[in-house]
C-alpha cells in the first residue's frame, strides 16, 4: 500500500476555459491528498486538442483522466515519506586529528 492510496482526495477546483461554442478548451484543476496531519494540493492546467464538451457534459472521473494522476501519486508517496521520517542526525567531530591519516 502506498500513502497516495492511503490518502484522503478531493477536489479543490476544475475550472474550464471555454472556446466561442461555450466547448472546454482548457481545464485548470486543484486536487488535494490528505494522509493524518499531511496534506498537499496538486494543480495543473491541460488543452482540450479537440473541444467538443460543455463542462457540465464531463465526469469527475474525466475530468481526473486528463492529468498525470500517477505522477501525484508518486511525488505524494515522497513527500509523505519525507514528512514522517526522522530527522537525519548529524555529528561534528571537532576533536578529529588529521595528523593520524598516512599522508598517502
Amino acid at each position: 500500500m502506498s500513502h497516495a492510496s492511503d490518502a484522503t482526495k478531493a477536489w479543490v477546483s476544475a475550472i474550464p476555459k471555454k472556446n466561442a461554442d461555450g466547448n472546454v478548451i482548457e481545464w485548470s484543476v486543484k486536487y488535494k491528498y490528505t494522509k493524518t496531519t499531511h496534506p498537499h494540493t496538486f494543480s495543473g492546467s491541460v488543452k482540450i486538442d479537440t473541444p467538443s464538451k460543455a463542462p457540465g457534459s464531463y465526469t469527475k472521473a474525466e475530468i481526473l483522466g486528463l492529468f498525470d494522476v500517477a505522477h501525484w501519486d508518486d511525488m505524494y508517496n515522497k513527500k509523505y515519506t519525507v514528512w514522517t521520517s526522522d530527522a537525519v542526525v548529524e555529528t561534528t567531530d571537532s576533536s578529529f586529528d588529521v595528523s593520524t591519516l598516512s599522508d598517502s
